[in-house]
């Protein structure tokens, strides 16, 4: 699942999946603003046939908080 998500997070970003990590930051390492973060979770509810809080994204800052928190969904 950590994979899917770093690959839809790079394909939103443009950024290489390489240079993708739990540590990487949203707004400061990949440059996403807050239309960035809605797209890629409508992306990612439709690829992991899931339901986003959107106002939890208001907590996700980092690619490991929305692993967190979407492994939290999953299970």
């Amino acid at each position: 699942m950590e994979e899917i998500i770093i690959k839809r997070i790079s394909e939103v970003s443009r950024s290489k999946v390489l240079d993708i990590n739990i540590d990487s930051l949203f707004e400061e390492d990949l440059k996403f603003d807050n239309l960035d973060l809605v797209e890629l979770c409508f992306d990612l509810e439709h690829a992991l046939k899931i339901t986003i809080n959107y106002e939890a994204l208001y907590k996700i800052k980092t690619v490991g908080d929305l692993i967190s928190y979407i492994k939290n969904l999953i299970q």
